[in-house]
């Protein structure tokens, strides 16, 4: 008796789950076989799958079953040549690698004559098959988008943060939108607390997944990765924009943007959050910053440099790290015969600079010298800062213009949207334009009061508060001012040169200092020490 394998198959899990197709395509199948007397030996049932992909698992296992030498059947019998494949190409490959195995293809529904014709007949009928596929997901793929515009989700999983509830019902059609999971909802405004400094030390992307996992936090039941948790901090559906139609679902590759939809969900941070977020992220990048700079525990990483070469003194450790000292960095790769530089004991090193520091420069009256012209020349400033103040505002709509010709050039397809300088240029925009506003509101406020910005009391303020968070705070906050007050310690045999900048000095008596980790000098800006009405 002729032996068979019948296989079935349907393209969404949707149509699996409601099992109408799958039944009655086996219950046809059976009884064709029985009014041909084939014994059925057994059914591959595939559930939501493509017939446009090839790289179907209970497909190949029916190809690889097929192809073994105790030949387990003679054909292969589906209810039509559309179940098997609708390509073209990869229909003819595969019933030629069935023919090789001596095993048939027969549609139930559709006979076709083992002639040269019936040969014909077949291809046409596979052609028109892909044909038919490729314009029914067309039509689907144009409603989704209208669907989009509308400001309705699709039905893919929600983004993490996110669940989605029904709207409205329009037919037969449930039309859906992203609504807040508040539990996971907490996670994600965590994450960007932590990556952004407001708790203490700004975290990296591998040290929030790291801080997460070692408590149990999961994603969905599993454990947070790296790419996950860098996929949360750069999305912009956190701020309230959402995007569809960024990559071809078929292949996975990006769309250009000209082809994205934009609509408006429920927002859990503000954007300007998220683009600090995106800058921070962006000075942080191993391209532009060394990782054992941005994670050194050392006071001075990144500022001490070598007074023989220029080169970053870095940490050395004796006796198995019970010492620790500042080296020249070339000294330790090329050799002595490189550079001359000293081996620096770190905590004298750190205690000298910061004494001198606290010396020279965060004593009240010190500070009133450096600043005294700046206290002096209230009215000559206030005409400045009206020019500033055109400038800035000049400025930010030259970031906004930069912004739209960026966008314009990647609508036009002149510029890859996936292009990482792309990227980064409108980061370095975006953070461009909402500093510019923050100093333009914070400059406005200060032109209406119509005062100096910094007076004898907020210098002596200052200055008592700078010398206890260096010598006191934690280490990441003295750290963190180590690298805000000071641009470089240049060591030599003879002396130790130290150099910072006044307009930071200036600015932080204005604003005055946060307990956190100021990342970046823009972000602890609205700080105020006294929490009373004389805000």
């Amino acid at each position: 008796m002729t032996r068979a394998a019948i296989y079935v198959r349907v393209s969404t899990v949707r149509q699996a789950e409601r099992d109408l197709s799958i039944p009655d395509q086996i219950a046809q199948c059976r009884t064709w076989c029985q009014r041909h007397d084939i014994e059925v030996v057994r059914v591959f049932s595939e559930p939501g799958a493509s017939a446009l992909d090839e790289d179907r698992p209970v497909f190949q296992e029916m190809i690889h079953t097929a192809r073994r030498s105790d030949k387990p059947f003679d054909m292969v019998v589906v209810h039509s040549l559309s179940r098997f494949s609708r390509d073209s190409l990869h229909s003819e490959l595969y019933v030629r690698e069935l023919r090789k195995a001596g095993v048939e293809l027969v549609s139930i529904t559709q006979e076709v004559a083992q002639d040269a014709s019936g040969e014909m007949f077949r291809k046409l009928l596979h052609i028109f098959d892909e044909h038919q596929s490729r314009e029914t997901a067309k039509h689907v793929h144009r409603a989704m988008l209208e669907n989009a515009r509308q400001g309705f989700w699709n039905g893919a999983k929600p983004p993490y943060g996110y669940g989605v509830e029904i709207a409205e019902r329009r037919g037969n059609k449930d039309k859906k939108v992203l609504v807040i999971d508040e539990v996971e909802a907490r996670i994600v405004r965590m994450m960007f607390d932590m990556a952004s400094g407001a708790q203490g030390k700004p975290m990296g992307i591998k040290a929030i997944a790291t801080w997460l996992n070692e408590r149990g936090i999961l994603r969905r039941g599993r454990k947070f990765t790296t790419g996950g948790v860098h996929a949360i901090l750069t999305s912009t559906t956190y701020h309230g924009l959402h995007h569809f139609n960024r990559k071809d679902s078929r292949n996975g590759r990006p769309r250009p943007p000209s082809e994205w939809v934009a609509f408006e969900v429920p927002a859990l941070i503000d954007e300007k959050t998220f683009n600090a977020v995106q800058a921070l992220m962006q000075s942080r990048s191993p391209k532009r910053i060394a990782p054992r700079v941005v994670n050194s525990p050392t006071l001075l990483a990144g500022i001490a440099r070598c007074g023989h070469c220029g080169s970053a003194l870095i940490l050395n450790t004796g006796k198995g790290g019970l010492y620790r000292y500042y080296c020249c960095s070339r000294r330790l790769k090329e050799g002595s015969l490189s550079c001359k530089g000293l081996r620096v004991p770190m905590d004298k090193l750190d205690d000298l600079v910061i004494g001198e520091v606290t010396k020279r420069v965060l004593q009240p009256q010190h500070l009133m010298e450096l600043l005294g012209e700046y206290l002096r020349t209230a009215m000559e400033r206030e005409d400045r800062n009206r020019d500033r103040l055109r400038q800035m505002r000049h400025d930010q709509k030259e970031a906004e213009a930069g912004i739209a010709r960026l966008l314009e050039l990647v609508e036009k397809g002149l510029m890859d949207a996936g292009d990482a300088s792309l990227r980064d240029r409108l980061v370095n925009l975006r953070f461009r334009r909402d500093e510019l506003a923050d100093e333009i509101s914070d400059l406005s406020r200060r032109l209406t009061m119509a005062e100096p910005v910094i007076t004898p009391e907020k210098i002596e303020q200052i200055a008592v508060l700078l010398r206890e968070k260096l010598f006191s705070g934690s280490a990441d906050l003295r750290q963190a001012y180590a690298r805000l007050l000071l641009n470089e310690v240049r060591v030599d045999d003879r002396q130790i040169r130290i150099s910072g900048s006044k307009a930071v000095l200036a600015r932080s008596a204005s604003a005055g200092v946060g307990e956190t980790t100021p990342a970046v000098l823009s972000f602890v800006r609205e700080w105020r020490t006294r929490q009373d009405s004389n805000l």
